[in-house]
Order: structure tokens, then C-alpha cells, then sequence
């Protein structure tokens, strides 16, 4: 089936809440917002046993401190920014769960999207991928209108793409460039590695801000 994001058929979103079972979700993306990883945790995680989650090398190890804020912020607007501090913290709270793993492709960008649901019986029937150009990003995901042209794949485990996918997942997830850590560059110019899970926390708690009716 095609996720496109502009038709009445299927949006990745209701997808992955309509068919997401008792299982692993194993996601590959180049970057997230806050507000589609707390969509995620939020339709899902009753249902997720272990979530694997591989990230292209977001934030440079250079001085572009503010790139993981507009990667992760998305949308700035009014509203959005209300809401800002509380989706921040959900998705905080999902990536501090022991069942989320995640990596980083570095020094690569990542330009593959895939997400892969694998029952707990692994029953062909009920497993599934998206495959295509939809970031975890609520326009990605079809959760807010957006200009971008997306398009996906979405087929159940009897289709013979789902074992090629899953065991390409798994080699990427195995490859040397995935790293659990994350290399950074201090005030000094000194890199140094540090667990890539509490980076990605770290950097979301930067977002919290508690705004006034003035702002």
C-alpha cells in the first residue's frame, strides 16, 4: 500500500497505530521531532515490548550547537511552542525506558527511513514495514499538513520485502558506524564520547521552558 501523506487512504501515523501489536518496533530515521517521538511513545508503548531505534549522526561534533534544537523543534510556531515543554518531557520520559535502544550512524547522515513491527508470534500476517521518505517527524507522519511530497511502502510480513528489510535492519544495526555513543567536542576543542541515549535526553531537556503570556 502507498502512505503518501496527501491522500484519504492511509497516513504513516494511523498506520503504525492502527496495526502496531504486542511485538518490537525497530525504526531507522535520519532525524525525529519531539512532538512525533511522544506521538510514538504515546500509540505505542503499551503495545512495545523492546524498540531499537537507529538515528543518522544528527548534530555535527562542531560548534553548530543550535542544529538539535531545530532537528528536534520542527515547528515554532505559537501554539507549538506551548505545547513544546510537554511533548519534550514525554519524549524524555519514552527514551529513559530500559526497552528503547538507540544508535547513531557516525560520522554518516542517514537517509533511509523503515519502520519494521515484528509480533511476538512473528506471524506474517501481522508483522509490517514502512518503507519510503518519512522521517519520525509529525509532518513525516502525516500528523500536520507539510509542503514535502512523502511517499512510503506499507505492506504486511507475507510480503517478501519485509524478511530482506528485517535482516537489512539488523546488519545496520550490527555495522561499525552504529555507535551506542556519541562523539562531541568540548569548549576546549577535546573529543570525547559519551552514551548516545543520554545525550539525545540531555539535549531534550533543553527545550523545557515554561513561557509567559508575554512570550
Amino acid at each position: 500500500m502507498i502512505l503518501d501523506n496527501e491522500t484519504h487512504s492511509f497516513k504513516v501515523h494511523e498506520w503504525i497505530e492502527k496495526y502496531t501489536e504486542a511485538g518490537d518496533l525497530s525504526l531507522v530515521t535520519g532525524y525525529f521531532t519531539v512532538g512525533a517521538l511522544a506521538y510514538l511513545a504515546r500509540t505505542t508503548n503499551d503495545k512495545v515490548n523492546s524498540y531499537k531505534i537507529v538515528l543518522g549522526d544528527i548534530v555535527s561534533t562542531g560548534d553548530e550547537k543550535e542544529r538539535a534544537l531545530d532537528l528536534l523543534n520542527e515547528n515554532i510556531g505559537v501554539e507549538a511552542a506551548l505545547k513544546l515543554t510537554r511533548l519534550a518531557r514525554e519524549a524524555m520520559e519514552f527514551l529513559e525506558l530500559p526497552k528503547v535502544e538507540l544508535k547513531t550512524l557516525e560520522p554518516n547522515f542517514c537517509h533511509a527511513k523503515v519502520f519494521l513491527q515484528r509480533v511476538e508470534n512473528n506471524d506474517p500476517q501481522k508483522n509490517y514495514y514502512i518503507s519510503g521518505s518519512s522521517n519520525l517527524t509529525e509532518a513525516g507522519m502525516g500528523l500536520k499538513p507539510t509542503s514535502n511530497v512523502e511517499l512510503n511502502l506499507a505492506a504486511f510480513g507475507a510480503d517478501s520485502q519485509y524478511d530482506a528489510l528485517a535482516q537489512w535492519f539488523e546488519k545496520l544495526w550490527q555495522r561499525p558506524q552504529a555507535h551506542a555513543e556519541k562523539t562531541i567536542v568540548d569548549e576546549k576543542g577535546v573529543k570525547h564520547k559519551v552514551p548516545f541515549k543520554q545525550y539525545l535526553i540531555d539535549e531534550i531537556k533543553k527545550i523545557f521552558r515554561e513561557y509567559t503570556p508575554h512570550d
